[in-house]
């Protein structure tokens, strides 16, 4: 066996893809993207990793790329795709056939490639030979590690990388090793294993393979691909032995996951498919940090843990993966602030906005360490927090979180001491220029296009503040802190009574997005309102006047809900936040519109989501998409750099369900009601089995126009009330 310790690295000083600068290209292309735990894998629509790509294809674990590179050739000529399946998330399945080559006519092999990310990276090639005589060709596979931070692969262009290492093999040519040690020290390795063929030569990262296939017969091999960071092997444990092992252990680990969620069944297929694939992608964004377990925003550009989307998408997925929320709670715990910092914008109780592992995190030459720059993660994660409880009434869970839930509140009573109202402004000319939902640096603007000045209070930060000290007043007399109940609804009624004169624009009858340094609205008509009508901090008239403002046609398009109204002066569909439609956005809009009365709408918004939905190929909401008014015949138009999978798209489609269905849970006093459900028109039938409500699970079906709910089984102590 090969002695890790025994190779010898030189210095590769030859300029990687010519010595150019690392840019993103910002335009839309293919992508085929599998993931798990803290690992991804980014190719082309040919299943490939093309060198020295602008558009983000590599084999990534920690935010750094170790491959960046990953061709396979015959005869040096490039295969060609048949098929493509990527539908379990973890895996994939690529059928090609051969090009015409010196050796071969063409469509005479069939090539089969199998991927899957377990703890490691496996791949299997099977070879087919369809001719009735023997054929001998040569395989090749090329492969480059650059070892780039992911800001870096984001367009990030540095003065001083580190030292990237000549190409080492084995003597027989089983393994290969490619280096980088970075400039913070950290030595970084690609690994890369071959199994069942030998290699005919080893040249840097070009390897050959002399294949020789009888007639109608097979051949095959396997790579493995690990990482290996200051000599110690990631995992440092792993049972997978080969391609089969890996592939049987990762639908284990996936299978046991569904188990111990929620099944849901309904009698429309494609609304299934759509399920489907939002459970496969909700699994593989789970996010492995050294703390524990939470979400990932979205591949490729946000593999990484983020304190906002984390909440967002554990509260969509509530009802029915109830251990994902216990999950983001904890790691979001674990992370919680504790110092102050204006380089990090750490501030004790705060919860963190975004945790980045890579190179220049570790370098601290960017703050993502974790970065703490976010105006709501914190009330969010206590929003999350107390509907955890709700279901599962967990109060010795509660008890041991009080101490982080206190740290938070206090944050909420430091950063609202001065207005009564949670603002932000960055300290640092690193952090992010806008804190909220909508964080590029253009998407807080006035009524005449102008950019808001900071600092900036939004409007749905401060509705989020209001639910969170609800919600956190109930659990506190739970668990007998009634002086901090009283407190929390006291600051709660306070903030309600202000927020309504101060962020209302009569003329406009609708909310103003902010108020500004001077506690001037922020005027421009969008879609962030729609994010106060859930909490309650709105009067019903007021709440009403917003929902019929959010409908009109300037704001709703047919694909759901714009960002910024049409009418304003910033509109653009094709831009990140003003004028696109984003699936959660429109989510939690329609809670809100649930809360109100507005039923209808609630499913209306519900059809348009699932026809987008049925619009794409894998049935997989997107990250957002342009905002362009829906036509007969038309599809909803693609943003060109969308996220894909994104969690809190995933997770929309569930809390679309939810909403119809209207499942409020009161574990405390062991009782489960259904309030008014309504199912759209598409859907006759859901089957729901396992909903936990504390201690107790209950199996549901609900059907017709009417909404008729059967209660199919119960397991332990619950009342099932159904309010018509």
């Amino acid at each position: 066996m090969f002695n890790l310790e025994s190779k010898k690295y030189v210095v590769d000083t030859r300029p990687m893809c010519q010595g150019t600068q690392f840019v993103l290209t910002d335009a839309a292309h293919a992508r085929l993207v599998l993931k798990h735990g803290s690992h991804f894998l980014v190719m082309d629509e040919s299943a490939a990793i093309p060198d020295c790509n602008t558009l983000g294809y590599g084999y990534y674990r920690n935010d750094t790329r170790f491959l960046s590179q990953w061709e396979i050739n015959i005869d040096d000529v490039p295969l060609s795709l048949l098929s493509s399946r990527t539908e379990d998330g973890y895996g994939g399945s690529f059928l090609y056939t051969n090009p015409q080559t010196q050796n071969l006519e063409q469509q005479k092999l069939s090539i089969q490639r199998e991927i899957v990310l377990g703890d490691l990276l496996w791949e299997r090639i099977t070879f087919e030979n369809y001719e009735n005589h023997a054929v001998r060709f040569q395989f090749n596979l090329k492969f480059k590690a650059d070892f780039a931070d992911m800001f870096e692969v984001r367009g990030l262009n540095r003065d001083k990388r580190g030292e990237r290492m000549v190409p080492v093999s084995t003597p027989d040519g089983q393994s290969v090793f490619l280096a980088y040690k970075g400039i913070d020290g950290v030595f970084m390795e690609t690994h890369v294993e071959f199994h069942g063929l030998r290699p005919l030569s080893v040249e840097d990262g070009n390897v050959s393979f002399d294949i020789q296939i009888a007639p109608k017969q097979t051949v095959y091999f396997e790579t493995c691909v690990s990482t290996i960071v200051d000599s110690h092997i990631w995992p440092k444990q792993s049972e997978e032995v080969d391609y089969q092992t890996a592939k049987e252990i990762s639908d284990q680990r996936f299978s046991k996951w569904k188990q111990d969620s929620v099944m849901i069944e309904t009698d429309n297929d494609l609304f299934d498919l759509s399920l489907s694939r939002g459970w496969s992608d909700i699994y593989i964004l789970r996010q492995a940090t050294p703390k524990g377990y939470g979400l990932a925003a979205g591949v490729p550009w946000y593999c990484a843990l983020f304190g906002r989307d984390s909440a967002i998408t554990a509260l969509q997925m509530l009802p029915f993966a109830p251990i994902l929320a216990r999950e983001c709670i904890e790691v979001m715990a674990a992370y919680q602030g504790q110092a102050t910092d204006s380089f990090t914008e750490e501030s004790p109780g705060r919860i963190m906005h975004e945790l980045r592992l890579g190179e220049l995190a570790r370098a601290k030459a960017i703050p993502h360490t974790p970065y703490y720059g976010t105006a709501d993660a914190t009330q969010l994660w206590l929003i999350l927090f107390c509907r955890y409880i709700d279901w599962s009434g967990d109060l010795f869970f509660a008890r041991n979180m009080w101490s982080a839930v206190k740290q938070a509140i206090k944050w909420l009573d430091l950063m609202s001491a001065d207005t009564g109202y949670i603002s932000y402004m960055r300290t640092h000319n690193q952090g992010l220029e806008n804190q909220g939902w909508k964080d590029s640096g253009d998407s807080v603007m006035y009524s005449d296009g102008r950019l808001g000045e900071p600092p900036i209070a939004l409007c749905e930060v401060q509705s989020y503040t209001y639910a969170a000290r609800m919600e956190v007043a109930k659990i506190a007399e739970y668990i007998g802190q009634k002086q901090i109940a009283r407190e929390q609804r006291e600051r709660a009624s306070e903030l309600k009574k202000a927020f309504q004169k101060d962020f209302w624009m009569e003329k406009d009858n609708y909310l103003a997005l902010a108020l500004d340094r001077h506690g001037k609205q922020v005027g421009a008509i969008s879609s962030n309102p729609g994010h106060c009508l859930a909490s309650g901090i709105l009067d019903d008239d007021k709440a009403q006047a917003v929902a019929d403002r959010l409908m009109q046609p300037d704001m709703h398009t047919g694909w759901g809900i714009r960002t910024l109204a049409s009418s304003s002066m910033s509109y653009n569909p094709i831009s990140y936040h003003n004028g696109s439609i984003w699936p959660h956005d429109n989510a939690l809009i329609a809670e809100g519109l649930r809360k109100i009365g507005r039923v209808d709408a609630v499913v209306t918004l519900t059809k348009e989501m699932f026809a987008v939905a049925q619009s794409q190929a894998d049935f997989r909401l997107p990250e957002l998409y342009c905002g362009f008014k829906r036509k007969n015949g038309s599809a909803p138009i693609s943003y060109p750099v969308s996220c894909s999978p994104q969690a809190w798209a995933a997770g929309s489609m569930f809390s679309l369900l939810h909403l119809c269905l209207n499942l409020q849970a009161d574990a405390m006093n062991k009782k489960l009601s259904i309030i008014e459900p309504c199912l759209p028109e598409w859907l006759e039938n859901v089957t729901i089995k396992g909903l936990c409500v504390g201690q107790a699970k209950v199996d549901l079906s609900i059907s017709g126009q009417m909404s008729f709910c059967r209660v199919l089984k119960k397991d332990g102590q619950v009342k099932v009330v159904v309010e018509s």
